[in-house]
């Protein structure tokens, strides 16, 4: 077990400077003293992300990188063949529903970092 593999119970008891019987004084002398030797007994907060971060994470996906240059190859094909506003439909279609997708994702995904940092003001009482 993992226990012996530390010297067992009394090593690990002794290491971490408590009783078995007894545990750990509750002073707070005694846990200024251990949070200054072993820190303080938390997890650091995690990094809510902007909507700015949000946002540019879609990019991370390769099928919006490709949907973004497809639309912009739409657009300069349909500009030259077609001329400006008629040439221009695919093109901006691809790049609507583009950002639809973004919308959703990045809007989704903030939700999601809000009530994380919630979760995390709540823990910190």
């Amino acid at each position: 077990m993992i226990i012996e593999d530390f010297g067992g119970a009394a090593a690990i008891m002794s290491a971490l400077r408590t009783d078995q019987k007894m545990g750990i004084e509750n002073t707070k002398q005694e846990i200024a003293k251990r949070e200054k030797i072993f820190g303080k007994n938390s997890f650091p907060p995690p990094k809510i992300k902007t909507i700015g971060e949000l946002i540019m994470e879609n990019f991370d996906d390769p099928i919006n990188v490709i949907l973004l240059g497809a639309a912009f190859v739409s657009m300069i094909i349909g500009f030259i063949q077609e001329g400006f506003p008629k040439g221009m439909i695919e093109g901006v279609s691809i790049m609507i529903s583009l950002m639809i997708i973004i919308i959703v994702n990045s809007g989704n995904n903030w939700i999601s970092e809000m009530r994380l940092a919630d979760l995390v003001s709540l823990s910190e009482v």
